[in-house]
C-alpha cells in the first residue's frame, strides 16, 4: 500500500484529538486529560488556566507530592538529583516554583507544550525509580557485610532454594542458616514496601506447607514501611530488626539462633 502523507496526517490528528480531552471540574477549573500516566495507572493531573498571552499547564504540586510518599522531598531535591531536576526543567522549557511544575504557552503552541510538559513530568518522576534501585542495591551490600561480621562464612547460604517446597524457585530465601531450635533460620532484607509484601508472600507459602523454620527480618528503615504492610509481615515473620544501624541486635539474635 502506498503511503499517503496527507491521509496519515489527518488520521494522526483525529486519533490525537480523541485521546486528549479538556474537562471542566465541578469547582470550575479546567483539566486536560491525556494518556500520560504514573506507574500506578493514575493520569497526570494537568490543570489549565489563563496566563499572560496564552494558557498555563500546571500540576499544582501533584508530582512533588507523589515523590514525597516514598522520599524525603528535601533530600530528594538536594545534590545531584536536584541538579537533574533543574536540567530536565531547562531542557523541556518547564518552570519550577515552590514544588509546582508549569509551563506558559501561546494557544497556537499548546500541543507542542503539552508533549514537552508530559515528557518533563515523566523524566522527573523516573528519578524516583532510579533512586529506589540504587538505595536497594546499597542496602543489600551493607546487609551482606553485616552478616559476614555476625557469623562464619561457611554457615551462610545466600539466595537459598528449598528442596522440599513446591515451585521453590519462585520463593528464594535471601539467607539461610542451620537453626538451633528449628531446621531452618531464614533472614530477609527489606529495603522498601515492595520487598515487605514479597517477603510476606514467601513466608506465608512456607507456613502453608508446614515448614519448620524461624525467621529474622531486617529493614532499611522500618518506620518507612506502611502500617498495614508491616502488620501483615508481622503476622507471618519472626524477629524484626528496625534498621542496619542495629547491627549489635542482629549479631545477638543470630548468635542465639544459628547452630
Amino acid at each position: 500500500m502506498a503511503i499517503n502523507a496527507d491521509d496519515l496526517r489527518r488520521r494522526l490528528c483525529d486519533q490525537l484529538c480523541a485521546e486528549v480531552r479538556v474537562k471542566q471540574r465541578p469547582d470550575g477549573e479546567f483539566m486536560l486529560e491525556s494518556d500520560f500516566e504514573f506507574p500506578d495507572g493514575d493520569r497526570y493531573p494537568i490543570y489549565l488556566s489563563e496566563s499572560l498571552g496564552g494558557v498555563r499547564l500546571s500540576d499544582k504540586g501533584d508530582t512533588v507530592m507523589r515523590i514525597s510518599y516514598d522520599h524525603d522531598i528535601d533530600a530528594f531535591l538536594a545534590g545531584s538529583r536536584g541538579l537533574l531536576v533543574e536540567r530536565i526543567a531547562f531542557e523541556e522549557r518547564v518552570s519550577w516554583k515552590r514544588g509546582v511544575l508549569f509551563v506558559d504557552t501561546p494557544i497556537d503552541r499548546l500541543s507542542e507544550s503539552l508533549f514537552r510538559y508530559g515528557q518533563a513530568l515523566t523524566r522527573i518522576y523516573a528519578l524516583t525509580l532510579r533512586s529506589r534501585s540504587r538505595a536497594a542495591s546499597t542496602f543489600y551490600e551493607d546487609l551482606a557485610d553485616l552478616i559476614c561480621q555476625s557469623t562464619d562464612a561457611e554457615q551462610i547460604q545466600r539466595d537459598y532454594i528449598l528442596p522440599d517446597i513446591p515451585n521453590s524457585e519462585a520463593y528464594p530465601v535471601d539467607y539461610r542458616f542451620q537453626g538451633k531450635s528449628s531446621e531452618h533460620l531464614f533472614l530477609y532484607g527489606v529495603p522498601n514496601r515492595d520487598k515487605a509484601r514479597l517477603t510476606t508472600v514467601f513466608l506465608s507459602h512456607f507456613h502453608r506447607f508446614g515448614l519448620d523454620f524461624d525467621s529474622i527480618i531486617i529493614f532499611k528503615n522500618q518506620a518507612e514501611i506502611p502500617r498495614m504492610d508491616l502488620a501483615r509481615l508481622s503476622d507471618v515473620g519472626g524477629e524484626m530488626i528496625s534498621s542496619l544501624g542495629s547491627g549489635k541486635d542482629l549479631h545477638r539474635k543470630m548468635k542465639r539462633r544459628v547452630a
